[in-house]
């Protein structure tokens, strides 16, 4: 083979040794995230989430440090709603919304919007008595609840496993 070969075939060496690996661990878990690790290593992110994809074992040790970045808070926060009445509020606001959390009167629930829905179709069953009218009805209902879930998915901010 010759050495073009050899080179293409090895590719390029990796950038994240074994040491950038645990050092990148020890950042994200003590809550720098993927971002702030590859900022501290002169890295992407991209660099890091790409090893991650590569390398199961560094996959793992990533999981188990974002895990361990989460958990020093929820301590906190466990610790707190113990002893005052807001942190426990705080804390089942954030854990259960639909349950907890104050709505404006004018808002709804998921729940609520699906016991709508149900009650519009059957509205529209007992009083669409033509066929092909009730599935053109239901066709462009089904068009608006895509179009409507769809730009609620864009409105919200994007969770990346950082």
């Amino acid at each position: 083979m010759s050495k073009a070969t050899t080179r293409s075939k090895a590719g390029r060496p990796r950038l994240l040794d074994e040491t950038k690996r645990r050092e990148i661990s020890a950042l994200v878990s003590a809550g720098y995230g993927i971002a702030g690790a590859a900022r501290y290593l002169g890295c992407s992110a991209r660099t890091i989430r790409r090893e991650s994809k590569r390398n199961e074992e560094f996959r793992e040790q990533l999981q188990k440090a974002e895990l361990a970045a989460e958990l020093e808070p929820l301590r906190a926060i466990r610790s707190a709603a113990g002893k005052n009445w807001r942190a426990a509020a705080w804390l089942l606001e954030r854990s259960d919304p639909d349950k907890y959390a104050r709505r404006s009167a004018k808002s709804y629930t998921e729940a609520d919007m699906a016991y709508l829905a149900e009650q519009m179709a059957l509205a529209l069953a007992e009083e669409v008595k033509d066929p092909a009218a009730y599935a053109r009805l239901l066709a462009r209902l089904k068009a608006i609840d895509f179009s409507a879930r769809r730009e609620e998915r864009a409105a919200k901010p994007v969770r990346r496993a950082s």
